[in-house]
């Protein structure tokens, strides 16, 4: 184990100080170019627990600050800090990031777009409190353009299901309503083998459903729909 792994595994555990700032800026002025350096420390940063995640986004910035690169180390650091955001609950934060990661996007990276939709999407449908917005419904037309696997994973699966339900909600669409509340259902049971299970059994890869408590209550909220109003 080299002497920047050893550091970057102590941080992980421990936290960070402002000296550690100091010395990780002189162990990274032993790795060969700024791509390298910005990815030590987005990927060491997406490591920290939760309770350091204050630091694991400073860490990011540090290294955004720090190390000027191309657009796909900018693009990842936004993405990281989006998705610490999100661990802590903070959707429009995590929202804001992703929305920083989408502009440095252009369109010769279309894919990347479509795939930073769902993203966009989830934590756009927490913002609103599952209410319908144009930019919902262009964030689920953008995610249809990708690839089959990344549709099969079971979150995406089920974030989708969410949001044609809410899209379904706005327009009336009472069958389709019911169709994708069922689905919600089916894919949030804890039997449901998503269609990407397979090959990620075969990468030794377990996917956990996420289900946050506001989405628990909107479920609960259609349910009743569903029940006693939607004919």
């Amino acid at each position: 184990m080299t002497k920047i792994e050893e550091f970057e595994n102590k941080i992980i555990k421990q936290g960070m100080t402002d000296e550690d700032f100091i010395e990780y800026q002189q162990l990274l002025k032993r790795v060969r170019d700024n791509f390298n350096k910005r990815q030590h420390c987005y990927t060491t940063a997406i490591q920290f627990p939760i309770k350091n995640a204050e630091q694991a986004i400073k860490l990011i910035k540090f290294g955004l600050d720090n190390y000027e690169d191309s657009w796909f180390t900018t693009y990842t650091s936004y993405l990281f800090i989006g998705k610490i955001y999100e661990k802590m609950q903070d959707e429009k934060s995590a929202y804001d990031s992703y929305v920083l990661a989408l502009k440095t996007l252009s369109p010769e990276q279309q894919s990347y777009i479509d795939y930073l939709s769902i993203e966009l999407l989830w934590m756009k449908l927490h913002m609103d409190n599952f209410q319908y917005s144009p930019e919902l419904e262009d964030y689920c037309n953008l995610f249809s353009n990708t690839d089959e696997f990344s549709q099969s994973f079971k979150n995406n699966e089920f974030r989708i299901a969410i949001a044609q339900m809410v899209i379904a909600l706005h327009y009336g669409e009472n069958d389709k309503v019911k169709h994708f509340y069922q689905q919600a259902l089916e894919i949030s049971n804890p039997k449901y083998i998503g269609k990407a299970e397979g090959i990620l059994n075969r990468h030794h890869y377990k996917e956990e459903l996420k289900v946050t408590s506001r989405v628990t209550h909107f479920l609960n909220e259609v349910k009743f729909k569903v029940k006693y109003k939607i004919n």
